[in-house]
């Protein structure tokens, strides 16, 4: 009895101890499709990489936990994104859908407010599937896939082709893919038009030689040449992620050989897993050492700032190397803008500073801050605001310390000197004039 009951209790730490790495540990995945659509059997390779990755943020393995819910199986409980407002999973893969509608828990407001807190999504779409609340939610981004049944082809002369093989030259974000090596990459499928949003990432355009076009009608083209985008991204100040691929064919195991490797480093993009980079914190203080703290700053004041960058390298964190960090002093507008120069570097951080400069002659609420935004890097923002005084009575410089004033005090003292001048000569020139008592008579 003794020995089952101590079984028991192993076989219970255990299980607790498993659910606890799988909800501390754990990446987890929704993943959304249509079986009249998708056959999760032909994408074997492209999930299997998915779930054999893993990065070590927080010295501890990290793996990909993918759930998958159909929307037409009857996988109603699975297609919610919360539970009594507690987000479920961390990344959201939506395949092509026919359904009109996902799941009145999977709405374009449910899917805007998952990805603002800070839920990364991979939105595949093809010319069989584009469901509304997706179309809508990437209306909001300000990426708009082409309409149903748009099908993406060569005007060449051996006729038109859905089929493209596209140079990785066509990526446009090395941030994404860096084309350490050369890739010629198989897409079927359709093309995207992009708003001018600072936050939108193009990732693969359309080749020149490519329309994008209803086949079943003589509407305009959606997109001609490189207008279109085959492969797009949205990253908001969250650093949250949304991607959008216009074919569903590119992830499958057919191309997988001639896309796997291009594959890898998008989802570890659109997944947050690289191209990220933290700041260490930023500093200022005065030139000579001390704090702000032990002596407030004032106008005038000689100042020096730091602030310490590092970039995931997929393993650790590394220093992070750019020539294009700037520092701005601020009051309403920018008072300075200042670049910054590599100084002191950690084994996973680069220090930039602005070496010594000198505060503004104005007093009032100034912030020290340094905004690193970069198309397909996430978002650094570092920001202080500190008073800078004016200077008290006794601070500021004697009249005499000034040589401008040299003249006026040249023309007062002669001007002092003169009178006195005068009135001595007065004296001393004056004679007495002897005056003769008369005396009046009556």
């Amino acid at each position: 009895m003794l020995r089952r009951m101590r079984a028991a209790l192993a076989l219970f730490v255990m299980l607790f101890a498993a659910v606890n790495a799988l909800s501390g540990d754990s990446v987890n995945t929704l993943v959304i499709y249509d079986q009249r659509v998708t056959d999760l059997e032909n994408y074997t390779k492209f999930f299997k990489s998915l779930k054999e990755s893993s990065y070590d943020k927080s010295s501890n393995q990290r793996e990909y936990r993918v759930q998958f819910a159909a929307v037409n199986n009857g996988d109603a409980e699975l297609l919610q994104l919360y539970r009594n407002d507690d987000k479920l999973y961390d990344n959201l893969i939506i395949f092509p859908l026919k359904t009109r509608q996902i799941s009145k828990e999977i709405s374009t407001a449910k899917l805007l407010e998952f990805y603002k807190d800070g839920g990364d999504i991979l939105a595949v779409t093809s010319p069989e599937g584009l469901v509304e609340p997706v179309r809508l939610f990437l209306n909001e981004l300000g990426i708009y896939p082409s309409p149903k049944n748009a099908v993406l082809k060569n005007f060449n002369e051996d006729g038109p082709s859905s089929k493209h093989q596209i140079s990785i030259a066509n990526s446009v974000n090395k941030y994404v893919y860096d084309g350490t090596e050369e890739l010629n990459l198989e897409y079927d499928g359709s093309s995207a038009l992009l708003d001018n949003g600072e936050y939108i990432v193009e990732i693969l355009r359309a080749p020149r030689e490519s329309v994008c076009k209803n086949t079943n009608s003589k509407e305009e083209d959606w997109s001609v040449g490189s207008q279109g985008h085959l492969i797009a991204g949205f990253q908001s100040l969250t650093n949250a992620r949304t991607t959008w691929v216009g074919s569903s064919s590119f992830f499958d195991d057919e191309h997988y050989s001639a896309n796997g490797a291009f594959i890898e480093e998008l989802t570890k993009w659109a997944f947050s897993e690289k191209s990220v980079i933290r700041s260490v914190g930023a500093t200022h203080n005065h030139a000579s050492g001390a704090s702000y703290e032990e002596i407030p700053y004032k106008i005038k004041d000689e100042v020096v700032y730091e602030i310490g960058l590092s970039i995931w390298d997929g393993k650790k964190w590394a220093p992070f190397s750019a020539d294009d960090v700037q520092f701005e002093l601020r009051l309403v507008d920018p008072y300075y803008r200042l670049t910054l120069s590599p100084g002191r570097v950690t084994e996973d951080t680069q220090y930039y500073t602005t070496g010594t400069f000198k505060l503004p002659d104005h007093h009032g609420m100034f912030t020290f801050l340094t905004e690193y935004k970069r198309s397909g890097l996430s978002f650094v923002t570092e920001s202080d605001t500190r008073a800078i005084r004016h200077l008290a009575n006794d601070e500021y410089p004697r009249s005499y310390e000034i040589t401008n004033s040299w003249v006026y005090l040249t023309a007062i003292g002669s001007v002092i000197i003169s009178f006195i001048l005068f009135v001595v000569f007065f004296i001393a020139s004056s004679k007495n004039i002897p005056v003769d008592s008369v005396k009046k008579q009556q």
